[in-house]
């Protein structure tokens, strides 16, 4: 049986959410704006869309592309 005090702290955060944090960290340091809220990456209009970091965060955890003019 758990105390209150253990089912009020947060769990350890698993290895897809590492994962997630990681690659926002990394489109973070291209210059690539994202919101983790609404899960959209917002790219520029004449970007190739070919960076693997976005691609995956789009495959993976389902999120849009918006392009920005």
């Amino acid at each position: 049986m758990q105390n209150e005090c253990q089912v009020l702290r947060k769990s350890i955060r698993t290895a897809k959410e590492n994962r997630r944090y990681r690659l926002h960290q990394k489109i973070g340091k291209v210059g690539v704006r994202y919101n983790s809220n609404l899960k959209t990456i917002y790219v520029p209009f004449d970007d190739d869309l070919q960076n693997k970091d976005i691609l995956e965060l789009q495959k993976n955890f389902n999120y849009q592309i918006q392009l920005e003019i």
